[in-house]
């Protein structure tokens, strides 16, 4: 295992193939862009935090996350019953207080949580539970089998990010829906991890689009595409079948930003991605809080067209469920 900062004060930048043990943000010598050093106490409180855990079935697709901005937290958690058409959510955004949330700087082994009166979460390595009034989670996983998407890329003068993203992952457990328990286990119902850190450009956006589930052929498929960050010489993108993972270039996401669910178009500069998106389901949030800002509408659907291994392969796709994302953010 290594550790992001090295030993002269520098990011890892680039696609990074061995664990990573620690994210040490403190070891970095963050300076404005005109140069000056910033303070101890402010490289704390201006380092970002994220993670999300999605879960993908063919009766639900669920959604977990902890955000910690160190000044404000937010988490929400939200199960979208694809039979009836219907969504359930809880979300809440706070200042921090005291263990009520956090985020351990440790990717590989993810250790998260959040806890108020409308919602917990806890991600663990090899266990995830979620709770709110009408619903709750409780899985154990296994991320072992696919080999986490790792980078990290500068972001804006001084900044960088690194993110690690892994699908698809094996689970087992249930859920209770209003009372009412039932399963989750694969292959039916598959995951994947977003964990996201660093310090990010004061405003940004982003698209994304995920997938974790299992072909009809039997073989497993994971898919991370995004654009508008995390793209400063590197990208996130590539999709993974049975564990192998194909590296895709910049990606184009095409949408009606009027209507969400008009059908969405994604395609890759070097032609490995060539999907459509149709909508579900979604999600949204639109806060204006003076200090932060975010805009964020998260589809659920089904995904249907070609993938493109690097030996030109074609994987179809058909009806493979996850999200497709447009995202505003002002840190």
């Amino acid at each position: 295992m290594i550790r992001l900062i090295d030993s002269t004060g520098s990011p890892r930048y680039g696609i990074i193939d061995s664990p990573v043990e620690e994210i040490n943000f403190k070891d970095f010598p963050l300076e404005t862009p005109m140069g000056m050093g910033v303070p101890g106490f402010l490289k704390k409180i201006i380092f970002n935090q994220f993670a999300f855990f999605g879960i993908t079935g063919p009766d639900f697709i669920i959604g977990m996350a902890v955000v910690d901005l160190k000044y404000l937290a937010n988490a929400f958690f939200y199960v979208f019953d694809r039979k009836k058409n219907k969504i359930i959510e809880t979300s809440t955004i706070s200042p921090p207080i005291g263990s009520d949330v956090f985020i351990r700087p440790t990717p590989d082994k993810v250790s998260c949580g959040f806890l108020s009166k409308k919602i917990s979460i806890s991600m663990e390595p090899g266990t995830i539970s979620a709770k709110s009034k009408d619903a709750e989670v409780n899985l154990a996983y296994d991320a072992s089998r696919t080999a986490p998407l790792r980078i990290c890329s500068r972001a804006g003068y001084r900044g960088w990010v690194y993110t690690q993203k892994t699908t698809p992952i094996h689970l087992t457990g249930e859920i209770i829906l209003n009372g009412n328990k039932a399963k989750l286990a694969s292959p039916d119902c598959m995951g994947l991890i977003d964990w996201t850190a660093g310090y990010m450009r004061r405003e940004t956006f982003w698209n994304w689009a995920a997938s974790a589930s299992v072909l009809p052929d039997g073989r497993t498929f994971g898919m991370n595409l995004s654009c508008g960050v995390n793209e400063t010489s590197f990208t996130e993108n590539g999709f993974w079948i049975d564990g192998k993972l194909t590296k895709v270039s910049t990606v184009y996401f095409e949408f009606n930003p009027k209507n969400f669910y008009d059908p969405w178009r994604i395609t890759s500069a070097d032609g490995k991605v060539n999907l459509m998106f149709e909508s579900e389901q979604h999600r949204s949030e639109n806060v204006n809080a003076l200090v932060i800002a975010t805009r964020f509408t998260q589809m659920m659907g089904v995904f249907n067209g070609e993938l493109k291994t690097d030996d030109n392969k074609i994987i179809k796709i058909e009806n493979r469920p996850g999200w497709a994302e447009d995202h505003y953010a002002k840190w």
